[in-house]
């Protein structure tokens, strides 16, 4: 599976965390309502990358056994955040109404495997985005704030149900540990770029940049263009936009 520092082995020279971690996030345009574009985690947050593998086997199966607020930390000192359960939502329907996939392309209980699987591995349960697991796996948190309520979102190797619907989450509360409750990340996608992206942009050498734009044309073209639009309303870097853009 690809984790933050994956694009490090991918060029000669490593690619700063932040402009890494591009590899592993999808573009989601705004939740109705919102004007803010989204970007999410493509897998659940891995035992690699929260630091508590312990073995090389580890290194790609999501983290568990986190609290919200534990989650949320390690979140913001990487200038990223948990969702809200609408924007959480949002995300694993791509947008649409509901999103389900079926037994046999998630880790559910109907598999009786009772345990985690590495991240990515049911390539039939990806949404249209490209987001993993959001059904299966492990749960992830989410919040919703208009009720300062705790959710445990999606399904797990744990359950045998898996919705997206909003009553179907598993309510919690924010100090709250499970086996089977892990975190997907999220970020602003206008500020993302703004402050972890674009300030690397000049320093990166043309196979780094070339890279780059190899990752985010896997986001839809539509959804790139519009960001890029509203980056140039911030005086970014025209020669970032035109790549962000590009057919």
């Amino acid at each position: 599976m690809l984790g933050a520092g994956a694009c490090a082995r991918s060029v000669s020279s490593p690619l700063p965390a932040s402009v890494a971690r591009l590899e592993s996030l999808v573009l989601s345009r705004p939740v109705p309502g919102s004007s803010t574009w989204l970007l999410a985690g493509r897998y659940e947050t891995t035992r690699g990358e929260y630091g508590v593998a312990r073995r090389p086997s580890e290194e790609d199966l999501p983290v568990t056994m986190v609290s919200f607020h534990e989650a949320e930390t390690w979140c913001r000192e990487r200038h990223l955040r948990l969702p809200s359960l609408s924007e959480w939502r949002h995300v694993a329907n791509s947008g649409r109404e509901e999103f389900w996939v079926a037994e046999t392309a998630r880790n559910g209980l109907s598999l009786r495997l009772r345990r985690a699987l590495p991240v990515g591995v049911f390539e039939r349960g990806r949404t249209s985005l490209g987001a993993y697991d959001m059904l299966g796996n492990v749960r992830e948190w989410a919040k919703d704030p208009s009720r300062e309520k705790y959710y445990a979102c999606g399904g797990s190797y744990a359950a045998r149900e898996a919705s997206t619907a909003p009553e179907e989450q598993l309510e919690l509360l924010p100090e709250d540990r499970a086996e089977d409750v892990g975190f997907r990340y999220f970020a602003d996608a206008e500020a993302y770029m703004l402050t972890e992206v674009i300030p690397w942009w000049s320093e990166l050498s043309p196979e780094q940049k070339d890279f780059v734009q190899m990752v985010v044309a896997a986001w839809p073209l539509e959804a790139r263009t519009a960001l890029a639009d509203l980056l140039r309303r911030q005086q970014a870097p025209e020669g970032f936009c035109r790549m962000l853009a590009q057919p």
